[in-house]
């Protein structure tokens, strides 16, 4: 028999709400994570952001012994999380919570499975409201995503070959070009014992990014939700950048 998750991602209504989600723009994260071999998943609540999510959450809870059933619930939620983006941007982790149902009913999922995937997913977005491991994960591998907003996206797509009229029809409201002083190239987790260790790869000027960008706005932000979520896991966050430690004061 097919795992609940297996069944939803070969499900055609569900990726026809993925693969059309912010069509326009994520037309433009496939082509830039065809042509560069980077995962731009950023600012995308598509198929790339979820599969992302989905990856990391199962490494998470994973990592941290959870069993099989947690794990496939975990990555359940990371495929349908954002899934309410497709009719309405605002407010979609309760549009996407409400939507789930549907899904979660083509599988043998029960109901106290539902409302697991269903807490985790409405409360995504703020962290206000953890209530189980699954939320947590959620949580941190969909701030992750976030941490690589001020990625050059736009210029690296008019090297490929967009000109600047395609993408200002297109939704991209978190790729500005801070390419002059640094751009975040990638974010990787790993996961020693009860440390979540994030390691920000960072090209250019990390002073800059250290002061404009991580402390001034990740910490409002992602970061606040990803400790709040690792503490509900009983675990401790580390940042690095380039694999030097961050010292815990400037955090």
């Amino acid at each position: 028999m097919k795992s609940a998750y297996e069944i939803l991602k070969n499900d055609k209504e569900l990726n026809n709400i993925l693969d059309n989600i912010n069509f326009n723009f994520n037309r433009l994260i496939n082509f830039a994570n065809d042509t560069s071999g980077l995962n731009w998943s950023f600012a995308c609540h598509g198929k790339h952001h979820a599969m992302f999510v989905v990856g990391i959450t199962e490494y998470i809870l994973s990592a941290l012994s959870y069993d099989g059933h947690t794990v496939e619930l975990g990555k359940v939620a990371g495929l349908l999380h954002d899934i309410g983006v497709y009719y309405w941007r605002e407010n979609h982790a309760r549009l996407s919570a409400e939507m789930c149902s549907h899904f979660v009913s083509k599988t043998n999922l029960n109901r106290n499975d539902l409302e697991i995937i269903y807490h985790a997913i409405i409360d995504h977005s703020t962290g206000t409201d953890i209530k189980n491991a699954v939320g947590a994960a959620l949580i941190i591998a969909d701030k992750m995503t976030d941490t690589e907003r001020a990625a050059p996206l736009r210029a690296d797509l008019i090297k490929g070959g967009f000109t600047e009229a395609q993408l200002n029809k297109c939704e991209n409201p978190h790729a500005p070009n801070h390419s002059v002083a640094y751009a975040i190239k990638d974010v990787k987790l790993n996961i020693s014992g009860r440390n979540l260790i994030f390691n920000y790869f960072v090209e250019g000027d990390t002073d800059v990014f250290m002061n404009e960008y991580f402390i001034k706005k990740l910490k409002s932000t992602p970061i606040i939700l990803t400790k709040n979520a690792a503490t509900y896991l009983l675990c401790d966050c580390i940042y690095q950048i380039n694999g030097a430690v961050i010292e815990s004061k400037n955090i």
